[in-house]
């Protein structure tokens, strides 16, 4: 459909790498070890204690790079179905 789909977490590009290899997962990911993005995309609040994972957030960004949708992940089985009919609506609709 055109699109990128990219991970990102706090962890190190290391721990990355292992669960890529783990779980023969498909995508890239980004190394968030700062908790930069994190604290800008509103997952991580500045200021708080460290946290052990991240909440389940995903950003369906345009090729302008604006935010077109928000999703807190609660239902991984059914996420990619969401966001793949939000995709085409986007694509079809403007």
């Amino acid at each position: 459909m055109g699109c990128e789909i990219l991970g990102i977490s706090f962890d190190t590009p290391e721990e990355n790498r292992a669960f890529r290899e783990k779980f023969d997962f498909p995508y890239r990911l980004l190394a968030d070890h700062d908790e930069q993005v994190g604290v800008a995309y509103g997952v991580r609040d500045p200021g708080t204690d460290k946290v052990n994972f991240a909440k389940r957030i995903s950003y369906l960004i345009d090729p302008e790079g604006v935010i077109r949708r928000v999703y807190e992940v609660s239902d991984t089985a059914a996420h990619a179905a969401t966001v793949l009919a939000d995709l085409h609506e986007l694509q079809h609709d403007g």
